[in-house]
């Protein structure tokens, strides 16, 4: 039977698999996304023990060597020295445990050494300096006086004797002014002295006093030292070097590659099938709107070379050719419900698709 190239295609469309169903669109089923899931994690599970596995490396050094064990799972690090090390590491750890024993046995001396207070009466006092400022006082005094006193008693011998010889005697309004004068000198030239050992006085006062500070902390200082001595003993024996493990040369990890990404690919997957069923769901209902253009006219009796390629919601779907010569797809106003079928003026009856149910 001759069939149009339009008609044919719409044809194949419809016999692309078993009998179509037009009785809505078609969709692909939704992915397992837990099982997508589950599967991703098992692969990166998967790629961090490889990766885990790459960056357990053993290692050979001239001191020893590094070695890893794995028992269900769990990763044990090994280090074996060569016997030269291990003769010397048990030597240094010998050396350690005899000087900790010998500094507990000092243990008791230290304890009796702080055991009692400090004695702070043997301890020389800090008197601030005021016995040394009076004594430097009095000697500077002393000295200045020594020297100003035959100076003054020449002095007042020598105005006197100049007074006389001018005639003028004790009472004279001359003579009195010019001793007054004098007396003033005299006292003048005292209590400069007097000021000089006040000032001569302070400044031993304070050499004093920091000659005595600095005894006293020698005298504390010592005290503590004798009081600690044990104790500094002991932290001298017990924190020596310590030993230390050789260190083995670095390399460079192994980077941690991505598992597969299964949730990925069921969502790229159903995407992709989503795409192909919207497309094929487009391209039916572009079918069936051009057929149903031509299947107004459902009339079985205006409809020749029919075949059965289907169903369309539940109803018989068919090929057929019009008696005027054009091919199309549709369904038999006989077949469907009523309320889809309209009696035309010329007798002739017409389907509705859109309310065919």
């Amino acid at each position: 039977m001759y069939i149009p190239d339009r008609a044919q295609t719409r044809l194949n469309a419809l016999l692309s698999g078993e009998r179509y169903v037009c009785s809505g669109k078609s969709s692909p089923d939704a992915p397992d996304y837990k099982g997508a899931a589950e599967a991703t994690a098992a692969s990166d599970k998967e790629m961090l023990d490889l990766q885990t596995r790459a960056n357990r490396v053993n290692q050979n050094t001239p001191w020893g060597s590094q070695s890893w064990t794995e028992d269900n799972g769990e990763w044990t690090q090994n280090t074996t020295l060569n016997p030269e090390s291990q003769r010397a590491l048990d030597a240094q750890l010998g050396l350690i445990g005899d000087r900790s024993e010998l500094g507990g046995s000092m243990m008791n001396r230290a304890k009796d050494e702080f055991g009692e207070k400090m004695d702070w009466s043997k301890l020389s006092d800090v008197t601030g300096g005021a016995e040394a400022r009076q004594r430097a006082e009095d000697a500077i005094y002393g000295r200045a006086s020594s020297r100003l006193d035959p100076q003054w008693e020449q002095r007042t011998s020598e105005t006197e004797a100049k007074l006389a010889a001018q005639g003028l005697r004790p009472g004279d309004p001359a003579y009195d002014k010019a001793m007054e004068n004098l007396g003033r000198e005299r006292t003048d030239a005292y209590q400069q002295a007097t000021y000089g050992s006040i000032m001569g006085g302070g400044q031993e006062a304070s050499r004093q006093y920091g000659l005595e500070s600095t005894e006293r902390n020698r005298q504390i200082a010592e005290e503590m030292q004798k009081r600690g001595f044990s104790l500094n003993e002991i932290n001298a024996l017990i924190s020596g070097q310590q030993v230390g493990m050789p260190s083995m040369p670095g390399y460079n990890e192994a980077g941690r590659a991505a598992g597969v990404d299964y949730t990925g690919a069921a969502q790229n997957q159903y995407g992709a099938a989503q795409d192909a069923a919207s497309a094929k769901n487009a391209a039916m209902q572009g079918l069936m709107s051009g057929a149903g253009t031509m299947a107004m006219m459902s009339d079985r009796r205006l409809k020749r070379n029919i075949k059965r390629i289907g169903s369309f919601k539940q109803h018989p779907l068919y090929l057929f050719q019009y008696v005027w010569g054009t091919w199309a797809v549709g369904v038999m106003a006989d077949e469907v419900n009523k309320d889809a079928v309209t009696r035309l003026p010329n007798g002739y009856d017409m389907v509705d698709l859109t309310r065919v149910v």
